[in-house]
């Protein structure tokens, strides 16, 4: 049983006429008619009774009609969804991104994505916090792409990447700290007092340059406390307990009792966009575009 068989037993079906049914298939009578005999054959049932005037279904031909009717539908359904999928506007990106890249510029791609392939959908990665893990996710094609900071190069040489944010770091204080509502602060102030930190091993790079730059101004952070979960870290804060530095993006979210203060001197944190070097995912391929947009 083939489909073009089934493609014209539904037309003459439709049709009861084998005329009007090859002139809308765009073939001859004979072919039209061979097709249907071929495809009793493989059913050894009669599906029709013709005559010289008249054709109409038999009562297995009948019953046959809906479900051959369905058949063609659903060929055509997979047809146009392989298409689709060719075209990159169908189908699962896997993603992995950090909550620098959720409250940088990744939205807006997603969200421009989303309206340009309402019919792709994003499967984030869950349980891997750190830059380095996610590039590792990314290299042994467990996601097709990655937003997180930069982690050394040896680790991203045989990856694309553009760069999607690219942010100021900022003080995090309690919001009755002496310095909540100054505009803008010599990190030195900072010196002597309780940090609360996520550990180096989350994201070795950031951690290592926020410890640079807290040395350039003349000293070490006093870290009195250490966790992963930033949400956790801005709880810390707005209890009294230490101070923080985060990327700029963070103003915009706000979180109760705490201040927000820019910083001098700083330095930018970068979260950037990266997929393999010649991965010839369409999906992927149409996602990258939107992110060139928002480049910076």
């Amino acid at each position: 049983m083939e489909l073009k068989q089934l493609r014209a037993f539904v037309e003459v079906a439709e049709q009861l006429h084998f005329g009007l049914a090859a002139e809308h298939l765009h073939l001859t009578q004979s072919q039209v008619s061979r097709r249907i005999s071929q495809l009793e054959e493989s059913l050894d049932l009669q599906l029709l009774e013709r005559s010289s005037r008249v054709v109409k279904l038999t009562d297995v031909g009948q019953a046959f009609l809906s479900e051959a009717v369905s058949v063609l539908a659903a060929a055509e359904n997979a047809k146009q969804r392989a298409f689709s999928r060719a075209r990159g506007r169908r189908g699962t990106l896997r993603i992995s991104a950090n909550d620098a890249a959720m409250i940088g510029n990744l939205n807006p791609v997603l969200r421009a994505f989303y309206r340009k392939y309402p019919d792709v959908h994003f499967a984030f990665q869950a349980g891997v916090d750190d830059s380095l893990g996610r590039i590792e996710l990314l290299t042994n094609d467990l996601v097709d792409v990655v937003f997180c900071h930069p982690p050394a190069a040896r680790y991203i040489a045989n990856l694309e990447r553009i760069d999607i944010v690219r942010d100021p770091l900022i003080a995090v204080l309690p919001g009755h700290h002496r310095l909540a509502n100054v505009g803008t602060i010599d990190l030195a102030e900072l010196a002597n007092e309780p940090w609360v930190m996520f550990p180096r091993e989350g994201d070795p790079p950031i951690y290592d340059r926020i410890m640079a730059l807290c040395e350039r101004s003349g000293f070490t952070p006093k870290v009195v406390l250490e966790t992963g979960r930033m949400l956790a870290r801005l709880g810390i804060v707005a209890g009294g307990i230490g101070v923080n530095l985060v990327h700029s993006a963070w103003r915009n979210m706000p979180y109760p009792g705490v201040a927000y203060v820019s910083v001098e001197p700083t330095d930018d944190v970068v979260v950037s966009c990266f997929w393999r070097r010649g991965d010839n995912n369409s999906l992927l391929r149409n996602l990258v575009e939107i992110v060139r947009m928002h480049a910076v």
